[in-house]
């Protein structure tokens, strides 16, 4: 298991626009620390280039060791990301949530479901994959959440699929649909995925044909 990344943040008094501004210019972030090692929540900073380095090598579920220095004490605490916000435009980081977390008690999270191979369906069968979940929930103790779930599609042909029952993890739990039909991905003819988006096209054709000759119908009643 990779070493928790480590992060010292600042206390945050000043909740100002203006500093805000300020200290993104600084190559810091605005963040908010709650949680249940936390009474309330209380504003720190943290740089943008540690956490940044974190997710990256580690995940978005990362477990970050934050210190804080609080009424003149250090303390060190495990973290998880709760809320990345981002700008719209740019996709910087403008604000980030942390959650303190207890490691011996299990939470849920947001886990990213990889494909890997190339599925003989693709191949030799002409067909194509059609991925219709991109992550799953799980539930686990923090050090056992996967970073990603990984599924090999290379023995599947036309027809195929992978249903999230039959996903077996190592030291987590599949949450709210393990036991559903539901499929995760599946491998479909590149005839009938054609068809279907030949059928949505002519299906938006006839509903703004059907809405140019009311609009006709409309302009013939008011003469």
């Amino acid at each position: 298991m990779a070493a928790r990344p480590k992060i010292t943040a600042e206390m945050r008094s000043d909740l100002r626009k203006s500093h805000t501004k300020a200290i993104r210019r600084e190559g810091l972030i605005p963040a908010t620390v709650y949680g249940s090692k936390i009474e309330g929540s209380v504003s720190v900073k943290v740089p943008l280039a540690e956490l940044t380095e974190a997710v990256k090598e580690q995940g978005a579920n990362v477990i970050i060791d934050l210190s804080l220095k609080e009424d003149g004490k250090d303390r060190t605490m495990p973290v998880m990301l709760h809320e990345l916000q981002r700008d719209p435009r740019t996709r910087k980081v403008l604000h980030v949530d942390f959650r303190s977390i207890a490691l011996d008690v299990k939470i849920h999270a947001t886990v990213p479901v990889h494909l890997e191979g190339t599925a003989i369906g693709v191949t030799e069968e002409g067909g194509m994959i059609d991925q219709l979940h991109s992550e799953l929930t799980v539930s686990a103790l923090p050090t056992d959440i996967p970073t990603a779930i990984t599924l090999d599609v290379s023995g599947l042909r036309v027809g195929d699929g992978i249903r999230i029952g039959d996903i077996k993890l190592d030291k987590a739990e599949l949450v709210g649909q393990e036991d559903e039909p539901v499929v995760l991905c599946r491998l479909k003819p590149l005839m009938a995925a054609a068809e279907g988006e030949e059928a949505g096209e002519e299906g938006a054709e006839a509903a703004a044909q059907e809405g140019e000759a009311t609009a006709e119908s409309g302009e013939s009643s008011g003469e």
